[in-house]
């Protein structure tokens, strides 16, 4: 046994905290996080897949240190959210609690996917040494940055202004909802207060299971997946959706959270630092998004994605 290792989470944060230096960057960290709250006031849930490259790309955080502790803010995030709003409503219970069983396994499915790269180590290309983690969250946050940010572009260019979910989505399912919930792979259950009379659990459990997976190794909230899911997968009304998905996030990213913390993940003055400031951020964020066109917020968004996506490859490919 090596005596050296770490006993507790909390011995593994205090190690990271001297390795990482982190006092040095406590005032850039600040204004990073201050400047993403303002972000995700703006711009709303596109606006979170912004914070563990960014604490990569500019303080070199290890991902999987940066991925932990933005599901530690996220779940402080929610939680101030919820006795904010006096508690959960709208949500189908039945649905939230079937799909935990996915997203619990997904969860922990990616923080394991996290940990094995963590250990895979490095390559050289032309005499640079690369961590597989990076080169594979890189890619990752990439793919999702370009692909959120042309949807959003394409959307705000094709339309007069309409005020969609998010900028991303129609209000009303699909002719694909009805076909998956005539999709007769049993068990079959109905779910009441979302006025669906019959549909596969293995749908509502595969929803959960990849959007939990992206919960466990990206530290992203799951909701850019799991709110359209909800609306064009399994046929839930709008109000239903978003407060069942509320009911989700809680638990996904707190168990995210929870096995981060076991893996020497979460960084605790890191978690505390980015929960001050990225409320407060997204408190001035939410106030501006009102002074300006739904167009131009998303036009801005866009532009910022391409923006994430030149940092991160810059610091992958050159620094």
């Amino acid at each position: 046994m090596n005596s050296a290792a770490p006993l507790f989470p909390i011995a593994a944060y205090w190690a990271q905290v001297q390795n990482l230096n982190f006092h040095d960057h406590l005032f850039g960290v600040i204004l990073v996080g201050f400047i993403v709250g303002i972000l995700v006031g703006f711009f709303g849930i596109a606006g979170r897949f912004l914070l563990p490259p960014i604490l990569n790309a500019f303080f070199s955080f290890p991902y999987n240190v940066a991925v932990g502790s933005d599901l530690g803010q996220m779940l402080g995030t929610s939680s101030l959210n919820l006795l904010k709003f006096k508690g959960l409503h709208n949500v189908d219970y039945k649905l939230g609690g079937f799909m935990l069983g996915g997203t619990v396994v997904g969860v922990e499915g990616g923080a394991q996917i996290l940990e094995w790269l963590k250990r895979s180590g490095h390559f050289w290309v032309y005499g640079r040494s690369i961590q597989y983690l990076d080169l594979v969250l890189s890619l990752f946050y990439v793919a999702l940055l370009l692909w959120i940010g042309i949807v959003v572009y394409r959307e705000a260019r094709g339309t007069s202004g309409g005020e969609g979910q998010a900028g991303f989505f129609p209000a009303e399912p699909t002719a694909l909802t009805a076909k998956l919930q005539h999709l007769r792979l049993p068990p079959m259950i109905s779910l009441p207060v979302s006025g669906i009379e019959s549909i596969s659990l293995w749908i509502i459990i595969l929803v959960g299971l990849i959007t939990g997976l992206l919960v466990g190794l990206l530290g992203v909230g799951g909701a850019f997946i799991r709110l359209p899911a909800f609306i064009y997968l399994i046929g839930c009304p709008m109000v239903v959706a978003i407060g069942t998905d509320f009911f989700e996030n809680l638990f996904s990213m707190g168990y995210g959270t929870f096995t981060h913390s076991l893996k020497g993940n979460v960084d605790l003055l890191l978690v505390m630092v980015l929960l001050v400031t990225v409320v407060l951020g997204g408190q001035i964020g939410i106030g501006l998004a009102r002074r300006f066109p739904q167009i131009r917020i998303r036009v801005g968004f866009a532009y910022i994605a391409l923006g994430a996506v030149l940092l991160i490859a810059l610091k992958l490919l050159i620094i």
